[in-house]
């Protein structure tokens, strides 16, 4: 964009240049002049003045560079190459340009432009130059569309290069074909000016009026010139405005929350409260993700506890460039509806899948009794284990040895330091025996009376959910007392069940075969520490759903735009996730979400689902339970969010803090930033420069070849002060007009063309794509920058050029 504006400058400057001489040249030849000669002298006169001007330009660059970079602008290492091949290449470029811009109209008149003029109709100028801006329009709105297409600079044809031409021009060309398209405003505008004028008695305002409406002091050329300047302006004032906001969305966005804690040496129950209760948090909620394929399609279930995080799902929190965000950390606009609400769906109907646990015991108190079928010495290490969810979703496994001779106790096990977050449930008993070798295979009666503070739910008992034991076929083989195994032949060698039941007054009554001596631990010491992998030595009991045994509810699950995408499916279908080729848990989707903040990236298929609803599936179907991967933060302020990841960073038993703050200096930081960066500044300070220089060669060259007009009506006796007044108003007419709507321009511009070609190091769109973020400020100091400085050359040049020689301008011959 700067270089099409620097470009329009030369070449608005050099044509008025051959404006202001093209009399001279016709004189010359009328007097006999050749187009070699007037062609000659116009080279060598422009080369006099251009070429010390190019080559002055180059030996300033590097110390205005080194200036810039003591300045603070991230430009190191510029000022060395400022001599190099780049710079003289693009030393040469504008060489070239302006020379055409100046030698091409002296040889068109050389050729007998000027004579041709007169006789030429007004109307077929305007038919020839009628379509160049349609023409142009129509290929902006063509560079639009790719770059609607490929989202960013690369597309396939951008292997060789790096990036793609075409995409990278299309925001210049639809900059310029705007600009050119509000032209068409000006005589309208003009016109309207002259018939508002012409209600008064005085002559400026008319006079004034009909200039513009004409056109006849060329206003085209300067509104251009002041329009892209301005656009650039408001261009670059929206992305220096719109980068801070747009970097914290997209921290946001990967974090997943305004924190991020990853490992860490406390139990998950334990790091909840310590997490709580850091000054400066307003919710905390573990972060769980599962792997599987869908329909042969790689997915990743990602689960929150949305009963906490519902509440930090505002509009506020929720809005670009907010400070504190919600959990996950999605924007308002690629929800899919009202976030809080489709949380709160994800977590409505969790089925009670345990025994709950009243008020906040410290320790899980069990009543029961385990018989041998053998001799106690003869029986391996007998363990109880219970796995307690808390109310986040979270299983905490306590566990307790057991003497297997049929006595009733009470077994005391421990929960903790009492931090889990309560209200508690057990959802799951397991069994576990060691084998000893030599031993006969364990045959254990296992009875438990009850929890303390617990019963079981109305219609519900517990239920063997061993994994691949489970069920009447999985236990042939056990060799179960008074039961026959049939025609099969081997043994199975794992642990499982032979019948369960709840006995009276009681929780569970089961008899359980052991594990199969010959893959046991020989008698000694190593005993008490044995244990089978996969869980050969233990069988688990769970509570499906009361009153449908064989039926586990689906997980209701927020699925994101690839999912439905890659899979196939449609919000209200079933499927069912599978890892390493076993069916796991269903899932129903009930609804969609743009992407997943804080998931695997844009293309992989994902879906969010509540803790606790996962966990419920997994235990009734007999799974093992959930397990942080990490925990999310949302921070009640932004000054509390600073204070929590200071505290977590003091602290490395909570683990390591990922933070919004973080990661959005990490992405300001980023050397393709600063080079941007760079550029930004340049084009903003720049931009008011080029705009005023041109318009300053404009004003001037357009009231030098009115000399002839102003000397006619000063000799039809128009004061020196009115003339003055009509230039004034005239030209701050088109100055008013181009600020104005160039402002405009660059503001609508900005609003279409940023989302599109704001990229991040890699080439490609920023997401979330950057929300409009109009810098007002800076917008409105770029015009009046430049709106004064154009003001203050008209005011001073227009009484310097209101003064007419009457004597010399009558007397000089007509210019043909």
């Amino acid at each position: 964009m700067l270089g099409v504006l620097s470009a329009v400058t030369m070449v608005l400057t050099a044509r008025q240049l051959t404006e202001f001489r093209r009399t001279e040249l016709v004189l010359q030849l009328a007097r006999g002049a050749g187009r070699a000669r007037l062609l000659g002298a116009a080279a060598a006169e422009w080369s006099v003045f251009v070429l010390p001007a190019a080559l002055l330009g180059v030996w300033a660059a590097g110390p205005l560079l080194r200036v810039l970079e003591r300045s603070g602008l991230p430009v190191e290492g510029a000022a060395a190459e400022a001599a190099g091949p780049a710079t003289w290449a693009v030393a040469g470029t504008a060489l070239l340009l302006h020379g055409c811009a100046a030698l091409l109209p002296v040889v068109w008149t050389a050729d007998g432009g000027e004579r041709e003029t007169p006789s030429r109709s007004g109307r077929r100028v305007v038919a020839q130059r009628a379509g160049a801006d349609v023409v142009l329009a129509a290929v902006a709105v063509l560079a639009y569309l790719q770059l609607r297409q490929y989202e960013g600079l690369l597309s396939p044809a951008s292997s060789a290069v790096g990036f793609d031409p075409v995409l990278v021009l299309a925001p210049v060309v639809m900059t310029v074909a705007a600009a050119l398209l509000l032209l068409r405003l000006l005589p309208p505008l003009g016109r309207g000016l002259e018939a508002l004028a012409r209600r008064g008695r005085g002559l400026v305002a008319p006079l004034s009026g009909w200039q513009v409406s004409r056109g006849r002091s060329g206003q085209g050329a300067p509104v251009l010139l002041m329009a892209l300047a301005l656009a650039v302006g408001a261009l670059t004032t929206t992305v220096i405005a719109g980068e801070p906001p747009s970097d914290r969305d997209r921290a946001a966005f990967e974090v997943g929350a305004d924190l991020r804690v990853t490992g860490g040496e406390l139990p998950p129950g334990e790091r909840y409260g310590a997490l709580a209760g850091l000054p400066g948090v307003a919710a905390v909620t573990p972060l769980v993700s599962e792997t599987g394929t869908v329909r042969s399609t790689g997915t990743t279930v990602l689960g929150v506890d949305t009963a906490a995080v519902r509440s930090a799902a505002t509009p506020e929190r929720m809005a670009s460039g907010a400070w504190t965000h919600a959990v996950p950390a999605l924007r308002s606009d690629l929800d899919r509806g009202s976030l809080a609400e489709q949380l709160g769906r994800l977590g409505a109907d969790v089925p009670v899948h345990g025994m709950v646990l009243p008020g906040r015991p410290s320790s899980l108190d069990v009543q029961v009794s385990v018989a041998s079928g053998a001799p106690l010495e003869r029986t391996g290490p007998v363990w109880l284990s219970a796995q307690v969810e808390d109310a986040s979703g979270l299983v905490t496994t306590v566990q307790g040895r057991l003497t297997p001779d049929g006595v009733s106790r009470t077994v005391s096990l421990p929960l903790g330091s009492g931090a889990l977050r309560h209200p508690l449930q057990v959802t799951r008993l397991s069994l576990r025996s060691t084998p000893v070798k030599h031993f006969p295979r364990a045959t254990l009666t296992l009875t438990v009376s009850g929890v303390a503070g617990a019963s079981l739910p109305q219609g519900a008992r517990w239920t063997d959910v061993t994994p691949g034991s489970s069920g009447p076929s999985g236990r042939a083989g056990l060799g179960c007392p008074g039961g026959s195994d049939g025609d099969r032949s081997a043994p199975v060698s794992r642990a499982g069940v032979c019948e369960e039941s709840r006995p009276d007054g009681g929780v569970l009554s089961a008899v359980v075969r052991g594990a199969i001596p010959e893959i046991g631990v020989e008698q000694g010491p190593e005993v008490e520490a044995f244990r089978l992998g996969a869980g050969t030595d233990t069988v688990s009991f769970g509570m499906p759903p009361a009153g449908s045994v064989a039926k586990v509810l689906p997980v209701p699950a927020l699925v994101n735009a690839a999912f439905l995408r890659e899979t196939g499916y449609a919000v209200g279908d079933r499927t069912r996730l599978v890892a390493g080729g076993v069916e796991q848990f269903e899932v129903q989707v009930v609804g969609e979400l743009a992407d997943l903040p804080g998931g695997q990236g844009r293309d992989v298929p994902q879906a969010l689902v509540d803790v606790r609803a996962l966990s419920a599936a997994r235990s009734q179907l007999g799974l093992d339970p959930v397990s942080d991967e990490a925990w999310l933060l949302a921070a009640a302020s932004k000054d509390g969010g600073v204070q929590a990841e200071r505290a977590i960073g003091a602290d490395p038993r909570l683990g390591v803090v990922d933070s919004v703050r973080a990661r959005a200096a990490a992405l300001a930081e980023d050397p393709f930033r600063h080079g941007r960066r760079s550029a930004l500044l340049l084009s903003l300070v720049l931009s008011p420069v080029f705009a005023v220089a041109g318009f300053t060669v404009h004003a001037v060259g357009s009231a030098r070849a009115r000399r002839r007009e102003f000397a006619v009506l000063r000799a039809l006796g128009v004061r020196r002060r009115q003339l003055a007044g009509v230039l004034r108003l005239e030209q701050l007419l088109v100055v008013g007009f181009a600020v104005l709507l160039g402002g405009a321009l660059g503001v609508a511009l900005a609003a279409v063309v940023l989302p599109l070609i704001m990229v991040d190091g890699g080439g490609l769109a920023v997401f979330p794509a950057l929300r409009l973020t109009v810098g007002w400020g800076w917008t409105a100091v770029v015009v009046l920058a430049t709106g004064l400085g154009a003001g203050a050359v008209v005011l001073v040049l227009s009484r310097m050029l209101a003064r007419v020689d009457l004597a010399r301008e009558l007397r000089a011959g007509e210019s043909g």
